[in-house]
């Protein structure tokens, strides 16, 4: 069963969510990826879609920004 045109991927709700967190603060991916622990370039594989997460990155991210993990899969409203 495909997912309705409506439905945006997990996936990519993720990767908005992380840019829209990061650029808000006024962060670099690099400075990021310092919070986090992760890389810089894994960071802008997952901003683009490009990297799947784990549940361990997500909770490195949500640690970094100070949020809930669960902030991070809820799509935004425009």
């Amino acid at each position: 069963m495909s997912p309705s045109p409506s439905v945006q991927p997990l996936r990519a709700i993720l990767a908005r969510n992380i840019r829209h967190a990061r650029t808000q603060r006024d962060w670099s991916q690099e400075y990021l990826a310092e919070r986090s622990g992760l890389t810089q370039v894994f960071v802008s594989k997952l901003e683009t879609s490009k990297a799947a997460a784990t549940v361990d990155t997500l909770e490195k991210l949500a640690r970094a920004f100070g949020e809930p993990a669960d902030a991070l899969l809820r799509p935004l409203s425009d």
